[in-house]
């Protein structure tokens, strides 16, 4: 019994010894690295669109397949042709294939019903905006549109990454400075540092071609 003591306080007495050693190790790290501070840098960028993706659905119903297939090519050529006269070419205009279904219901108004998209994919931005907002006149010629919708990309992003990184460092090492002076030392390198993802949102919902590019940068600093 009197051993199994012995025993029990030389473990406890040799953890201890080895406790402290590894405690040693990680403060030596720690000291060979030196005092630092871990700021973030903040880089914002409003940039204009550079393409337009805009999409027009439309429904066509009808007892006959044929007749639902004219209706289909008529609508086709009228939103054509108002998309050239705005000033689109050919290339620019897309038209998904058409989605046909039967309705088999006894009381069914229609047999055939289909739902159809026509595209345009465009770096044209001004004029699809202006262009998107006057579908009114498809009314005019027998198209009514189930859906109208417009969307904006800015694809060029590798021509602002290197300013905006640039913004985000300099204001980082601004923020690490002004704690320094407050702490009474010196900003030294950047000794460890995370560039941060490129947001990229609307401006506001009126000028939805406009975007507001954010980086945050979250950076290290040594302190002397």
């Amino acid at each position: 019994m009197e051993t199994t003591k012995i025993s029990g306080k030389i473990f406890i007495s040799i953890a201890i010894v080895v406790l402290s050693f590894i405690g040693f190790i990680a403060s030596k790290n720690f000291s060979d690295q030196g005092a630092y501070v871990e700021v973030k840098g903040l880089s914002e960028k409003i940039v204009k669109s550079d393409t337009a993706i805009w999409s027009m659905n439309f429904e066509v119903k009808s007892n006959s397949i044929d007749a639902l297939y004219g209706d289909i090519e008529k609508n086709l050529v009228t939103i054509k042709t108002f998309l050239k006269t705005k000033g689109f070419d050919d290339a620019e205009i897309n038209v998904a294939p058409a989605n046909i279904y039967q309705d088999t219901y006894k009381d069914a108004a229609f047999r055939y019903n289909s739902t159809n998209q026509i595209s345009v994919y465009t770096n044209k931005v001004d004029i699809a905006k202006k262009s998107s907002s006057e579908t009114l006149m498809l009314v005019k010629s027998g198209v009514v549109l189930t859906q109208n919708s417009i969307a904006f990309n800015f694809s060029d992003l590798n021509s602002v990454k290197p300013d905006m990184l640039a913004e985000a460092i300099k204001n980082a090492r601004d923020t690490a400075a002004q704690f320094a002076t407050n702490s009474g030392s010196k900003v030294g390198g950047i000794v460890r540092g995370n560039q941060g993802v490129f947001d990229i949102v609307d401006k506001d919902p009126g000028s939805p071609e406009f975007k507001k590019i954010r980086l945050v940068s979250t950076l290290r600093f040594l302190l002397k």
